[in-house]
């Protein structure tokens, strides 16, 4: 899959081949936090920094709102 700069690529394209603990360490998150962010369906995305680390975050219209609980 080709990553845009911008918009990164997918968690799931980017999981490919590596643990969730291994995805921990890379996005600076735990791996609870990481099955989570795979099961919930949202739109997690991962870009690769200047620095060379990763950043994980979410793409969702303004003003949605995550459901109650």
């Amino acid at each position: 899959m080709v990553m845009d700069e911008f918009t990164g690529q997918t968690l799931a394209a980017f999981a490919e081949g590596k643990t969730q603990p291994e995805l921990a360490v890379m996005i600076g998150v735990t791996q609870s936090a990481v099955s989570q962010m795979i099961k919930s369906g949202r739109d997690i995305r991962v870009r690769q920094l200047p620095s060379g680390g990763w950043q994980a975050y979410e793409i969702r219209p303004v003003g949605s709102r995550r459901k109650a609980a």
